[in-house]
């Protein structure tokens, strides 16, 4: 019950109770003074009738006597006349019932008047004669008493009712800051931190709106704080100083995850990038001007891979003049285009005077299809030293490719066989649980994996699928595809404790016909929107912050679940997960392999799950692989884990 509400119940019970006593108190008064007026009238009636019956009453003149008797018996005025001689033998007697006109029964007998009677001695000349005695009719005193008392509670009502609505908007005014002080609250909840800037007159409301102001400072001052310390802690394991690019530790950490992931495809590559005779710059230039190079041509690289459209990569320095890029995920014609754009951004360094050599650099090329983590770096190596016997600037793919049909597939056959993928609906979905940490029975959700056939009903790998989608802009088709198909199994009975987590392209929720179509399918399903969930990787869309956050809070309040997948692949500021309103993080599979033998892992993952749970946010581990990982984090207060060590992929029919 709001505080306003409890005021107004307090003020009417008051004034309830402030009525009831005016009332008794107003009655008591008002029938004590009419029971002093009908004695007083029937004593006075009594004495001017024995004064006017006593001559008559010497003469015994009975009938002037019962005349005038009857006179004043028949004003109504009177309940009973009553005229008796000495020894008390009635000689008239005038009874009337007592009449209450206009009066309810109730009041008459809650509310009852004494009728005093009055006597007088009529004398004939020295000798009585005999007694007069008179009681006074009730009613007209009923009548005025219950007038007086209608009188009083229309006016108290009135009044009351125009002092409550006063009252009522008083409370309003007045207690509007503690409105204010709640909005404040529930906003901080939501990760928002305002600041009231009008303050109360109320000395007491004032202080509590500056304690709030107070606390919704500290708050995200210490959000930020905690965001800033991870950061540092990250640039200090992770990042290379001088340049911003990952260090050799991050570059072979995703290394490693990326070749060990349980897929065999030609979706990713390694590109080597070593620029030429840096020793004998320095030597020449000086390291101030060696620095320069290395910090040029790293934002060279950032700045020529933002150019290519959603392709998903990360760049790092190893050591001295070598950079490496990663790219997930991706086509060899854009390989190949990648590389030439970066083969382009070395002729630029002596263009923008940082070296002053054609040939700034060479580029290697390695294609990943299964080779382990040694090999695919053997291959880049190879792929470099072959592009520096090319010429300046030059880049080499490695020979090695991939065999089978697949492999020659050209970009017009595989917009044939996706098309036909979806229209004859190729695609079985398959689903891994996540399992809670707290609750190893408990799975906290299943994400959906999908395998897609050719017409032959041979398995095409996904991540051979989704590079040529994401090439021939189909990535859409197949996230409604995904979504129509979770969304009517989970209407099913068998489903209804499941939750389920959907991965969308970033190309998809950035894009306004993706959205209102997925918008439009929550509402038409929304018995079943709460158990789905919906995530994107971070790196894909925390650039556009201001989208995301709208398409999050459009989905949350369509009644499904968000999340962000790959959490910390990236170099992204961690302060955007305080303005974003999601429920869930996945750790990129990276920090999870081999975390109880890694403390900088340990130390990264303990404090992103701190700084999440303090925004209300869940946190899930990917690739967990032996129980040694699922234990360590569990210890990291981490709240559910994914993978093979944990659970198997199973069909979902």
């Amino acid at each position: 019950m709001t505080l306003l509400r409890q005021l107004i119940i307090v003020i009417v019970a008051l004034f309830t109770l402030l009525f009831a006593g005016s009332v008794v108190i107003n009655v008591n008064n008002t029938r004590s003074y009419l029971n002093n007026q009908l004695k007083s009238i029937s004593e006075d009636m009594a004495t001017s009738l024995g004064l006017s019956l006593s001559p008559h009453m010497a003469k015994k003149e009975m009938i002037i006597v019962e005349s005038m008797i009857n006179a004043v018996s028949d004003s109504g005025y009177y309940r009973e006349v009553i005229l008796v001689d000495v020894n008390g033998k009635p000689l008239v007697e005038r009874i009337q019932p007592a009449k209450v006109e206009g009066v309810p029964d109730w009041f008459v007998k809650l509310i009852p008047l004494e009728t005093p009677r009055g006597e007088a001695q009529i004398m004939a000349g020295w000798v009585q004669a005999g007694t007069i005695r008179i009681s006074a009719n009730p009613g007209y005193a009923y009548a005025t008493m219950w007038g007086n008392s209608i009188d009083a509670f229309w006016w108290f009502l009135g009044s009351s009712a125009f002092a409550l609505v006063l009252a009522v908007f008083a409370l309003r005014y007045v207690l509007r800051p503690l409105k204010a002080v709640e909005e404040q609250a529930n906003a901080i909840c939501n990760r928002e931190y305002p600041i009231q800037d009008r303050v109360p007159w109320t000395l007491e409301l004032r202080s509590v709106v500056g304690a709030m102001n107070l606390m919704s400072s500290k708050v995200k001052e210490m959000f930020k704080e905690q965001s800033d310390a991870m950061e540092r802690l990250r640039a200090d394991t992770y990042v290379d100083s001088l340049t911003g690019l990952a260090n050799r530790q991050y570059f072979d950490m995703q290394l490693k995850q990326m070749t060990k992931a349980r897929t065999s495809s030609s979706s990713n590559a390694l590109l080597f990038i070593e620029l030429a005779e840096f020793k004998s710059f320095n030597e020449r230039k000086g390291y101030k001007a060696g620095d320069d190079l290395l910090k040029g041509y790293a934002a060279l690289i950032a700045e020529t891979c933002k150019e290519m459209p959603n392709i998903d990569y990360f760049a790092a320095r190893p050591s001295g003049a070598n950079f490496a890029i990663i790219v997930h995920d991706i086509v060899e014609d854009d390989v190949r285009s990648l590389a030439g754009k970066l083969g382009l951004a070395l002729a630029q360094l002596k263009e923008r005077g940082l070296t002053d050599i054609d040939s700034a650099g060479h580029i290697g090329v390695a294609i990943h299809h299964g080779q382990t983590a040694g090999q695919l770096l053997s291959e880049a190596d190879m792929a470099l030293r072959t592009a520096q016997v090319m010429g300046p600037n030059a880049f080499h793919v490695s020979d090695t490719k991939v065999t089978g049909e697949f492999a020659s597939y050209s970009a017009s056959r595989w917009m044939t066989v996706l098309r036909d993928v979806l229209s004859q609906c190729r695609i079985v979905l398959h689903r891994q649980p996540c399992v809670s940490c707290k609750d190893e029975t408990q799975v906290l959700q299943y994400e959906i994996l999908m395998r897609i056939f050719g017409e032959d009903g041979k398995l095409i790998p996904a991540n051979v699928i989704i590079p040529m989608a994401k090439h021939l802009h189909l990535t859409q088709e197949f996230d409604k595809h995904i979504v129509t198909e979770a969304l009517t199994r989970l209407a099913r009975p068998e489903n209804a404790s499941v939750v389920m987590a959907v991965n969308l392209f970033p190309q998809s929720i950035l894009d306004s016909s993706f959205t209102a179509w997925l918008y439009d399918m929550l509402r038409v399903n929304a018995g079943v929107a709460p158990r789905i969930a919906f995530e994107v990787m971070e790196h894909g869309v925390t650039d556009k912050l201001d989208a995301l956050r709208d398409w999050v809070e459009r989905v949350s309040a369509l009644g499904a679940k968000t999340g962000l997948d790959q959490v910390g692949k990236g170099f992204k500021s961690f302060s955007y997960l305080a303005a974003l309103k999601i429920d869930y993080i996945k750790i990129d599979g990276g920090y999870a392999r081999g975390i109880h033998e890694n403390r900088d892992n340990q130390f990264f993952v303990d404090s992103l799950v701190k700084y999440a749970h303090a925004l209300d946010i869940q946190v899930i581990a990917e690739s967990v692989e032996n129980r040694e990982e699922w234990d360590m984090l569990k210890t990291l207060r981490v709240d559910g884990v994914k993978g093979y060590g944990v659970a198997r992929p199973e069909e979902w029919s």
